[in-house]
């Protein structure tokens, strides 16, 4: 199977909860207030509908929850949503068409890495502020744009966090990094392979085909080094086989895997994987999470389950509000200019100030064992004030 990129946590619909169907609350105008809408771009029919229909909940909750600590003079938040389909040719005319909104001062999306980056040219053409609340391609923050600003750690960044890991805490001497050739999960491979290195550690990259992968011949390639560390970057669907049959060829060591292995079908591999393997992800622990007990609450009563798609969707709409009313911004130009100049705003899932590419200035990652069924946080990339 190809390393489709989809979105950074390829598991989201799998993980999905009862909430999915639950109908969300209307969002209530009122009288006279002035009206900021925020552009939601994600796939509302189509294989990735429920990827979407997760995004859409947690950012109508967030505007809800904005507009319900609104005083007199505060603009309050609605959430306009586009389907886009996943496609291309869908995402142009949605992003088109939130552009043309005179009333829109931001917009959140898309889901796929791919058709983020087909339509970034539009959002600028507009001027209008895009939160990328789901792909990690390198890509969507490399051309320049100053409109652009990502939740979630890109895919480099996140493979140099993982072997940065390793370095200080599990100290492998010899580790082999295994990605196909599709559009996810080489940058990851690629990053951490080269860090490992230049810290010492004796580190290979294999890259595999994206179809007719014979697993149980790469197993007998990864294993021939005798590497004590293995770290799959990509997702669950294309190389999930794998870890059985690294098992099956006698490797005894510890596994690791990219953001991509974040999600239920990965809990299913646990056997083999062991309970010492370690999976990253841009998710954190959100009951470990400082200050977000009542955002957290009521996110959980209306929607059940809190998926990470969910949690970087309120994050995304939480950024845009939080930046309007910290600098009183009435249109998309003053929102931009509070993205860029505002200094760090705390949401769900992080708290964000960026870089001039978009990218969070203080990336982190977070590290998940599996045990009981479930996943279990280990450690972050680095401690911060943002978790208790």
């Amino acid at each position: 199977m190809k390393a489709s990129r989809r979105t950074f946590l390829a598991g989201s619909v799998a993980a999905v909860s009862a909430g999915v169907a639950r109908t969300a609350f209307a969002q209530i105008a009122r009288p006279y207030a002035q009206q900021a809408t925020i552009a939601l771009n994600v796939p509302l029919t189509g294989e990735l509908a429920g990827a979407g229909l997760q995004v859409v909940q947690g950012a109508r909750q967030a505007a809800d929850e904005a507009n319900a600590l609104a005083t007199a003079l505060d603009r309050v938040f609605f959430v306009r949503t586009f389907d886009d389909q996943n496609r291309i040719a869908n995402a142009v005319l949605a992003a088109q068409f939130a552009g043309d909104d005179p009333s829109a001062i931001a917009a959140v999306g898309h889901l796929s890495g791919t058709v983020t980056n087909a339509v970034l040219q539009q959002y600028a053409n507009a001027a209008l502020p895009l939160i990328v609340p789901a792909s990690t391609l390198d890509d969507i923050t490399a051309h320049g744009y100053r409109n652009v600003f990502r939740l979630p750690t890109k895919d480099s960044t996140e493979g140099s966090l993982f072997a940065r890991m390793l370095v200080t805490s599990l100290h492998p001497r010899t580790v082999t990094a295994v990605a196909q050739d599709g559009d996810y999960g080489y940058a990851v491979a690629k990053a951490f392979t080269d860090r490992a290195n230049a810290d010492k550690m004796s580190a290979q990259l294999i890259i595999v085909p994206a179809i007719s992968l014979d697993f149980t011949s790469v197993a007998r390639r990864v294993t021939a080094s005798t590497p004590e560390f293995v770290f799959l970057a990509g997702n669950t669907a294309a190389l999930g086989a794998l870890v059985p049959a690294l098992r099956g060829a006698g490797f005894k060591g510890r596994i690791g895997a990219s953001q991509g292995f974040y999600n239920t079908t990965t809990i299913e591999l646990a056997r083999d994987l062991g309970a010492d393997a370690i999976i990253s992800t841009s998710m954190p622990p959100l009951d470990r999470v400082a200050n977000n007990y009542t955002s957290l609450a009521n996110l959980r009563g209306r929607y059940g389950e809190v998926t990470p798609l969910m949690a970087f969707g309120f994050a995304a709409t939480q950024l845009v509000t939080n930046a309007v009313r910290r600098l009183g911004a009435t249109n998309r130009v003053g929102a931009l200019r509070a993205l860029r100049n505002g200094g760090f705003y705390d949401t769900l899932v992080g708290s964000f100030s960026f870089l001039l590419s978009g990218d969070p200035l203080d990336p982190n990652l977070y590290f998940y064992t599996i045990a009981d069924g479930k996943f279990q946080f280990k450690t972050a990339s680095h401690s911060s004030t943002f978790l208790l």
